[in-house]
C-alpha cells in the first residue's frame, strides 16, 4: 500500500474519531521490510459517566464559579447644619473588612451654599449640564457577600480634622441589593469626646431650644450579580423564550390565517355541527349513569382514576407551561407573579436566594418566608400538610413508600411554621410520616392548637366573663325596677 493512501486512511480515522473529545489518538511510523513506511495507531478508551453524576458535576460547577463584585453607590447631596460656618473639603465614604483591609474615596469640594439654611453646603456640579462625572457620586467596589455585611463611614472633612464629622451605615440592615434608598444621616464628631462647635447662629437657636442635628443627606444604592444557578436559570430561560417566540412568530400567523379560510373555502365544513346536537344530547342523558357507576366501580376503579389524573395534571402543566412561555402568557403572569416575586424579593431569605450575599438560606428558611404567619393561614397550611400525610390511606400499603417522599417535605413544612413555639415537633411529623399506621396524627395541627390555642381560649373566658357581668346587672336592673 503506497505510504500516501496510509496516511490519508489514518487522518480519515482520527477525524472520525475527534468527533468524541473523549477519545485520544496517537500515531507512528516506522519503515517495513520493503523500505516503506508504515503507521500505527493507539486509542484510549474513553471514560464513562452516568447522565446522574454528569449533571451533579456540572451543577457543583456552576455553584462553585466565581461571582463578580458588588457595587456601592453614593450621591452625596447636602450637608445641612452643620456646627461652623467653614467650607468642608470633601465627603469621605470608607469601609473595613474584618482582616483590616478596606478601600476609600472622596468627593470634591461642596459645590455651592444653601441660602435658606445656615451652614449648609450643595454638593455637584454647578451646572447640570456639564458632560464631565458629578463629583458627588461614590463608588465602592467589592465581592457582594463582604460589601453587603460591612459598615461604611461617611466623613465630612475639614481642613482641621479635629471638626471632622462621621456617620456610619450597616448595609445589611439598611439596603436590599439593587434597590436604591434616600438617607439623612446625623453626623457626630469623629473625635471621641470632643463636643461639637456652635456658630453664631447655632448658638442663638440654642438659646431658643431649637438647636439642629448636623445632617448628611445622600441616595445610596447597592449592586451585585445574581448568583452562579441563578444566573444559569435565567440565561436558560431566556434562551426559552427566544426559542418559544421564534417558534411562535413562524406558526401563529399560519394557524390562524388556515382556521380563518377554512370557513371560507369549505363550506361543507359547517355541516360537521349537525352531528354535534345528537351527541351532545346523548352524553348529558347518559352522564348519570356513568357517574352512578363510576361511584359504585370506585374502589376497583381509583388506580386507573389516579393515573388519569395524573397523565391529566402532568399535560396541564405541559400546556400552561407553554402557553405562559408565549409573550402573552409572560405578559399575564408577570401582572399576577410581579407583586409577589417584589415581595418576596425584599425579604432577607429572598435576597439570600438570589443574590450572593452570604450563604444560601436553609430550606426551611425558604419555606419559612413563603407559608403564611397569620393564623388562618396557618391553619389552612397544617390541614393541607396533614390531608397530604394521610392521603396514603388511600392506597393501603403502597401509599406507604409515598410517606418516604413526603416525611422530609413534612419535617421542613412544620418545622418553618412551629420552630418557635414547639422544637420538637418537626420530629414527630418526621416519625409519624415515616413509621407504618401513624399517618392519623395531625402532628402540623397540634402545632396550630399549641400556638393558637390558647389564645382563643383566653378570648372565648374574656367574652363569657364580660356576657355574665352584663347578665348580672341586667338581672340587678330588673330587680331594682320590680322593688
Amino acid at each position: 500500500v503506497p505510504t500516501g493512501t496510509r496516511d490519508l486512511e489514518l487522518d480519515m480515522k482520527g477525524i472520525r474519531r475527534a468527533k468524541a473529545p473523549s477519545v485520544s489518538t496517537t500515531s507512528r511510523v516506522t519503515p517495513d521490510e520493503h523500505g516503506w513506511s508504515s503507521s500505527s495507531s493507539s486509542i484510549a478508551t474513553p471514560l464513562t459517566m452516568d447522565p446522574l453524576t454528569a449533571t451533579m458535576k456540572v451543577g457543583r460547577t456552576i455553584m462553585a464559579s466565581p461571582v463578580g463584585n458588588g457595587t456601592l453607590r453614593a450621591t452625596i447631596l447636602s450637608a445641612y447644619d452643620l456646627p461652623t460656618a467653614d467650607t468642608p473639603t470633601s465627603v469621605t465614604m470608607s469601609y473595613a473588612e474584618s482582616n483590616g483591609t478596606g478601600n476609600e474615596v472622596s468627593t470634591g469640594p461642596p459645590a455651592a451654599k444653601h441660602r435658606d439654611h445656615a451652614n449648609s453646603f450643595k454638593f455637584g456640579k454647578a451646572s447640570s449640564s456639564s458632560l464631565s462625572s458629578v463629583s458627588n457620586q461614590l463608588e465602592l467596589s467589592a465581592p457582594l457577600s463582604t460589601l453587603f455585611e460591612s459598615t461604611v463611614s461617611f466623613t465630612l472633612t475639614y481642613a482641621n480634622p479635629a471638626r471632622n464629622l462621621t456617620s456610619t451605615v450597616t448595609i445589611h440592615k439598611t439596603l436590599r441589593v439593587n434597590e436604591t434608598q434616600w438617607l439623612i444621616l446625623n453626623l457626630d464628631s469623629a473625635m471621641k469626646g470632643t463636643p461639637l462647635e456652635s456658630s453664631e447662629s447655632r448658638a442663638s437657636d440654642s438659646e431658643k431650644g431649637d438647636e439642629s442635628t448636623p445632617t448628611l443627606r445622600l441616595k445610596l444604592r447597592v449592586e451585585g450579580p445574581y448568583r452562579p444557578e441563578v444566573a444559569a436559570v435565567i440565561n436558560l430561560a431566556n434562551s426559552w423564550f427566544h426559542a418559544v417566540d421564534a417558534v411562535t412568530d413562524a406558526t401563529v400567523g399560519t394557524t390562524t390565517g388556515f382556521v380563518r379560510d377554512i370557513p371560507k373555502n369549505f363550506p361543507a365544513v359547517q355541516l360537521l355541527l349537525v352531528p354535534t346536537v345528537p351527541l351532545a344530547t346523548i352524553g348529558v342523558v347518559a352522564l348519570p349513569i356513568v357517574a352512578g357507576v363510576g361511584i359504585v366501580c370506585l374502589p376497583f376503579l381509583l388506580p386507573v382514576l389516579m393515573l388519569l389524573l395524573t397523565i391529566g395534571a402532568i399535560s396541564g402543566a405541559i400546556g400552561g407551561g407553554l402557553y405562559f412561555s408565549t409573550r402573552e402568557g409572560r405578559t399575564r403572569i408577570q401582572h399576577v407573579a410581579e407583586p409577589s416575586y417584589q415581595t418576596f424579593l425584599m425579604t432577607k431569605t429572598g435576597q439570600r436566594i438570589v443574590y450572593d450575599v452570604g450563604p444560601r438560606p436553609s430550606p426551611q428558611a425558604l419555606a419559612h418566608a413563603v407559608l403564611p404567619q397569620d393564623m388562618m393561614g396557618k391553619l389552612v397550611a397544617s390541614l393541607l400538610v396533614d390531608l397530604v400525610g394521610s392521603a396514603s390511606y388511600l392506597i393501603p400499603l403502597a401509599g406507604e413508600a409515598f410517606d418516604l417522599t413526603w416525611a422530609p417535605v413534612s419535617m421542613v413544612l412544620v418545622g418553618a411554621m412551629y420552630d418557635d413555639v414547639m422544637p420538637n415537633l418537626k420530629y414527630v411529623a418526621l416519625m409519624e410520616e415515616l413509621l407504618p399506621l401513624t399517618d392519623w396524627i395531625p402532628s402540623a395541627t397540634l402545632g396550630w392548637v399549641k400556638e393558637f390555642g390558647p389564645g382563643i381560649i383566653n378570648i372565648g373566658v374574656s367574652r363569657m366573663n364580660v356576657a355574665k357581668r352584663a347578665g348580672r346587672r341586667e338581672r340587678e336592673a330588673v330587680v331594682s325596677m320590680s322593688r
